[in-house]
């Protein structure tokens, strides 16, 4: 049913959308009122650089002016940055513009996720969204269809060369109220190997975020999310097949300031469940679900480092229990997480933070060993001139597993993308990224590499040309498990 859902209604709400008689999104209703985490409105660099600023003034006329600001609409939906190499994952590359978002509310002087107001998101001017609207909110439909090769198919060591296509629907909404906001973000990704017997490629991502302004020094989150992608199938993880990774959460998160000290009391649900594959009782064993509390103090003196503290207690539970410990492993778990750090802001054009700290994970089964390491965290989002931004982003991860003789893996992963505005219709964007994934307790270790390539062209005010050069290499200790891809694809993007 879910797949049904990521396949065929997500494209078909999207042509509705489209094919709506829309009202116009001018630049002063692209400013909403009760987003805390919105961004101020996005100058038209293009004209003020080609022009100068008196000029631009001039010329830009209303049109430009829209364009501005419906750029400045920035949907606050709870996004979280996905790192471009994850060993034992694979989904679509996050567009930069939602990464940028994602990474900039990582940091405690970001605002809430408000960006710099010149800062480049990436995005092609010429067809920046207008956004249609639809009571007290603007809606953001977005539809990619391209055709593109491959030389390996399957993903795998005995992977073939041969053609692909990709429908990817992107919808943002976001609520226009006078007080409190509401953002949700959905993008979905769906390839096909056209006259091959390797099965399609889904992948999907939604994100929701309400923010309740409760007073001038409280706020109040609710948040939701849903992903959807594919365990790799040189995975020591995978049992054989296509696997599909459902991940399912939700948080609740108090934030206060209180003098020079603001403070954020979060718990947060999350769950794991694997389809797919040839073997449903594996699938079974490794659905769990995660329940967790953090309370974190920064620092609040408004300068441009500050220093912030958390700390975590967690527990997981798996669907299925054991119930014989000669036949399986109780993997039931509890644990903690310290973590300090800085977060920093230099000018406006550096921002980001970096923490450190250790988490452990015991579990039930005294057999199996403590998961625990070092975690290293950081984000960084740098405008070296009008037109370039550069985003980084490192992140530890704590996996469980079903792996004999051990309690799980750590997942340190790194990557740097960098974006550039040619003009106000050409973009171009590209991105490496690097993960080491190490198992607790055995001898297995998988490494990613990858690396991307992009540009975009706007034709006209909603159509634009999409490329894309894609590269992974999955390597494995596991003899037999590595291999590379190359992927090129190219199409058209449709925007309201």
């Amino acid at each position: 049913m879910v797949l049904f859902m990521n396949r065929f209604v997500a494209p078909v709400l999207l042509a509705v959308l489209l094919a709506a008689p829309v009202q116009t999104v001018r630049a002063q209703d692209t400013l909403l009122r009760g987003s805390l985490g919105g961004a101020a409105p996005q100058a038209n660099v293009f004209a003020q650089d080609d022009l100068g600023a008196d000029d631009a003034a001039d010329d830009t006329g209303e049109a430009d002016a829209t364009r501005a600001g419906a750029t400045a609409l920035v949907t606050d939906a709870g996004e979280e940055a996905e790192p471009l190499a994850e060993a034992g994952r694979i989904r679509a590359v996050q567009p930069f513009a939602e990464r940028l978002r994602a990474v900039s509310r990582r940091s405690a002087t970001g605002g809430g996720g408000s960006l710099i107001n010149d800062i480049y998101d990436g995005e092609t001017q010429r067809d920046a969204p207008r956004g249609i609207r639809v009571g007290s909110f603007l809606l953001y439909p977005e539809l990619f269809t391209g055709l593109g090769w491959t030389d390996n198919r399957s993903g795998d060591t005995s992977g073939t060369s041969g053609l692909l296509y990709r429908v990817a629907p992107t919808l943002r909404a976001q609520s226009d109220w006078s007080r409190h906001s509401l953002g949700v973000n959905f993008r979905g990704s769906f390839t096909g190997y056209p006259d091959s017997s390797v099965e399609a490629d889904p992948s999907a991502t939604l994100d929701a975020l309400l923010r309740l302004d409760v007073s001038d020094r409280t706020e109040v989150d609710v948040s939701a999310r849903y992903g959807l992608s594919l365990e790799d199938s040189g995975s020591a993880e995978a049992t054989g097949g296509g696997r599909d990774i459902h991940e399912l959460g939700g948080g609740l998160a108090l934030r206060r300031s209180v003098g020079l000290i603001g403070a954020e009391l979060r718990g947060e649900v999350d769950s794991t469940v694997y389809s797919g594959g040839n073997s449903t009782a594996a699938n079974r064993e490794r659905d769990n679900a995660l329940f967790s509390a953090t309370l974190r103090l920064d620092s609040n003196t408004g300068a441009g480092l500050q220093p912030f503290v958390e700390g975590s207690l967690f527990t997981r539970r798996y669907f299925e229990r054991c119930t014989d410990l000669t036949l399986c492993a109780d993997r039931d778990s509890k644990g903690y997480a310290l973590r300090a750090g800085i977060a920093f802001d230099v000018g406006g054009k550096i921002t980001g933070d970096i923490g450190a700290g250790w988490r452990s994970e015991t579990l039930d089964d005294t057999r199996l060993a403590r998961l625990e390491g070092l975690t290293v965290d950081g984000s960084l989002i740098w405008s070296p001139t009008r037109l370039t931004t550069v985003t980084a982003t490192l992140a530890t991860n704590l996996a469980p597993s079903t792996i004999a003789g051990t309690p799980g893996s750590l997942l340190y992963s790194g990557d740097l993308r960098l974006a550039h505005g040619f003009s106000d219709a050409l973009s171009g964007e590209i991105g490496v990224g690097l993960s080491r994934r190490d198992y607790a307790g055995i001898r297995l270790i998988e490494d990613e590499a990858s690396a991307t390539a992009a540009l975009t062209w706007a034709l006209t005010s909603n159509v634009a040309v999409q490329g894309r050069y894609t590269f992974r290499r999955f390597s494995s200790t596991t003899p037999g498990a590595g291999y590379s891809e190359n992927a090129i694809e190219g199409g058209l993007r449709f925007r309201h």
